[in-house]
C-alpha cells in the first residue's frame, strides 16, 4: 500500500476533528474557534461549502461526526454542548445540554437509533434520535471519559477514559458490563470497532478464491461455534502505542471478556486518534510525534508512515469508498492523501519480524538490536556482512558513528562501493527515524521543552512561567488554547509529565 499526498488545505484554527460524510465527497472539520467548516471533495482538493461555517458553539468544538445516513452532523464543545445540524440547511436542529462539562467525543450508533457523547463529566449519555431527548446517563468511571463507539450491530458501548480504563456498557440498559482496567498508561485517547470484522478465529475467516490476491473475506458479526459474538477493536493513548482487543459477548452465559490481541508500537509521542476504514482493512493513527502510521489491523502490521504535518495530528477520516485519508493538525493543515492499496510504499517505516510472527515498527534509531541491525542489513542487501556486525555489537546507538575508514579499518568491509552504499542507507534510517521532541513536551505557549510543567483549569499543560505570564499579563483569565475562563489559582505541578520529559532527554544525552 502507498499513499501519496494530494493536497493541503489551510484553515483558520486548529483542527480538532475531521469526519468523512459516509454517503457522498462532504467533509465536516471542527475547529478550535468554535466554529464546524463544511467542505466539499472537488478535483482532489476540499473547497468551502457555502453553508460553511457552521456557528453555534460558544467554545472550542472537539469533535463532529455524520448520521450514518450522512443527514445530519453532531457536534461536541467545550461549552458542555452537542449539537445537531441539518446537512442540506446548515441549520441547527437541537442542542443537548445536559452535560456539566466539556464533551470530548460525538458518535452515533451504525444504525443510526441512537447518539453518544463522552464527557469531562466522568460519564457517557445516550440520547435517542427520533425523540431528541436522553435516555441513558451511564456513569461508572472515575475521572474524564475521552471517548466512546458502538458495536457494528449497535447493541454495545466502549468508552475510554483518562485513567486508561475501558469499559463495555449495553446500550439498551446502560449496564456495565466489563471492564479492562490498566489499558493505557497516563489515558486512554480514541477508541473504534472495526465495522465488518465480526470473528478473528482462523476458522470462521474465509480466504478470496482467487490465488493471486490472497486477501481475507470480511464478514460481519460472525459468531464464533459456541455462539459468542466476537468484535474487534483498536485503541490509543498517551503511552505512544495503539492496542488491538478481541472483544468477546456470549449473552446467554452473561459472559464479556476481552483480550489484548497486541500492541502497534511505532509512534513515539501520544497517539490522539484510531479509525478504521469502511471496509475495516486499513486502520489509522495519529500523534503528537506529528505522524500519521497506516496499519494492517488483522495482520498488525505498520504498511506506511506519513510525516507531512508539522504541529500533532488530532484527527484521522477515511472516504466512503476507502481512497483518500484525511489528516488533521493543529498546525492548521487538512491533508488529503490517496490510498493506493496495491502499490507498494516506498515511505514504509522500517520493519522485522518479531517472535509471535507478526511484524513490529522499530520507533527509534537507539532502541534497534544488534538483531534489528542485522536485518536492516539483508533490507539492504548487505546481508554478506551479517557476522561481522554481530561480532563487533554493532548497535543503533552504535550505527550513525560508523564512517568509511571504521567500515573498513574495523569491520573488513573493503569494497568502496558497499561501504558507500551501507553509510547512505545509515543516513536514510536516521533520517526515518527522526527522534524529534515530541510536541506534547513542548509549552503551547512558548513552544519550548517544558521544564515545569502544570496542569491548567482547561486541562492543558504549560511551563509554569508562560502560563503565570500568560494571567498576569493584561489580566487575561482565559486559556491560551480555548479561550474559555480559567481559574489562575489552580495551576498542579504535572509530575508525570516532567518525568516522562526528563527521561526524554537523558535518553538522548546517553547516546
Amino acid at each position: 500500500m502507498a499513499a501519496d499526498l494530494l493536497s493541503t488545505l489551510n484553515v483558520p484554527a486548529e483542527v480538532n476533528c475531521v469526519a468523512f460524510s459516509p454517503v457522498r465527497q462532504l467533509v465536516a472539520i471542527a475547529f478550535s474557534n468554535k466554529t464546524i467548516g463544511i467542505y466539499d471533495v472537488i478535483d482532489q482538493e476540499l473547497r468551502e461549502n457555502p453553508m460553511s461555517p457552521l456557528i453555534g458553539h460558544t467554545y472550542s468544538v472537539n469533535t463532529c461526526t455524520f448520521s450514518p445516513f450522512g443527514t445530519m452532523l453532531a457536534s461536541g464543545a467545550t461549552d458542555y454542548a452537542v449539537c445537531l445540524w441539518d446537512i442540506k440547511s446548515g441549520g441547527n436542529i437541537a442542542s443537548f445540554e445536559s452535560h456539566t462539562n466539556s464533551i470530548r467525543k460525538v458518535v452515533f450508533s451504525p444504525n443510526s437509533a441512537l447518539m453518544a457523547s463522552a464527557s469531562g463529566d466522568q460519564s457517557i449519555k445516550i440520547w435517542d434520535m427520533s425523540r431528541r431527548r436522553l435516555v441513558k446517563s451511564l456513569q461508572d468511571h472515575d475521572t474524564t471519559v475521552n471517548t466512546c463507539c458502538f458495536t457494528s450491530d449497535s447493541h454495545y458501548i466502549v468508552s475510554g477514559a483518562f485513567d486508561g480504563h475501558i469499559k463495555l456498557w449495553e446500550a439498551s440498559t446502560g449496564r456495565c458490563l466489563h471492564t479492562i482496567f490498566d489499558c493505557h498508561d497516563l489515558g486512554v485517547n480514541d477508541c473504534q470497532f472495526s465495522p465488518t470484522f465480526g470473528s478473528a478465529s482462523e476458522g470462521n475467516i474465509k480466504h478470496d478464491m482467487q490465488p493471486q490476491q490472497d486477501e481475507l473475506v470480511y464478514q460481519e458479526n460472525i459468531k464464533t461455534l459456541d455462539g459468542t459474538i466476537h468484535y474487534l477493536l483498536a485503541s490509543c493513548g498517551a503511552d505512544m502505542l495503539v492496542k488491538l482487543w478481541d472483544v468477546f459477548i456470549d449473552r446467554q452465559a452473561g459472559k464479556y471478556t476481552a483480550t489484548k490481541r497486541g500492541d502497534l508500537a511505532g509512534h513515539q509521542s501520544t497517539v490522539w486518534c484510531v479509525v478504521f476504514s469502511g471496509n475495516g482493512k486499513l486502520l489509522a493513527s495519529g500523534s503528537g510525534d506529528r505522524s500519521v502510521i497506516i496499519w494492517d489491523p488483522l495482520h498488525g502490521e505498520a504498511l506506511q508512515k506519513l510525516t507531512a504535518h508539522s504541529s500533532f495530528v488530532t484527527s484521522c477520516a477515511f472516504s466512503v469508498d476507502n481512497s483518500i485519508l484525511l489528516t488533521g493538525s493543529n498546525d492548521r493543515t487538512v491533508k488529503m492523501w490517496r490510498l493506493n492499496v496495491h502499490q507498494a510504499s516506498t515511505d514504509s517505516p522500517h520493519k522485522q519480524k518479531i517472535n509471535d510472527g507478526k511484524e513490529k515498527v522499530i520507533a527509534s534509531l537507539q532502541a534497534m538490536s544488534v538483531d534489528d541491525i542485522c536485518n536492516w542489513l539483508k533490507t539492504i542487501g548487505m546481508e554478506m556482512y551479517e557476522k561481522c556486525f554481530r561480532h563487533h555489537q554493532i548497535t543503533g546507538s552504535v550505527l550513525p558513528t560508523l564512517t568509511s575508514i571504521t567500515l573498513m579499518r574495523d569491520l573488513r568491509i573493503e569494497p568502496l562501493g558497499h561501504r558507500n552504499q551501507i553509510l547512505r542507507a545509515i543516513q536514510e534510517l536516521k533520517d526515518r527515524l527522526d527522534n524529534s521532541i515530541p510536541d506534547e513536551f513542548l509549552c503551547p505557549i512558548s513552544r519550548e521543552v517544558m521544564t515545569d510543567p502544570v496542569v491548567a483549569s482547561d486541562g492543558y499543560s504549560y511551563q509554569r512561567q508562560a502560563i503565570e505570564s500568560w494571567l498576569n499579563g493584561g489580566n487575561r483569565l482565559t486559556s491560551p488554547m480555548t479561550n474559555a475562563p480559567i481559574q489562575a489559582s489552580l495551576l498542579i505541578p504535572n509530575k508525570t509529565l516532567k518525568s516522562l520529559i526528563q527521561k526524554h532527554l537523558d535518553s538522548d544525552r546517553s547516546y
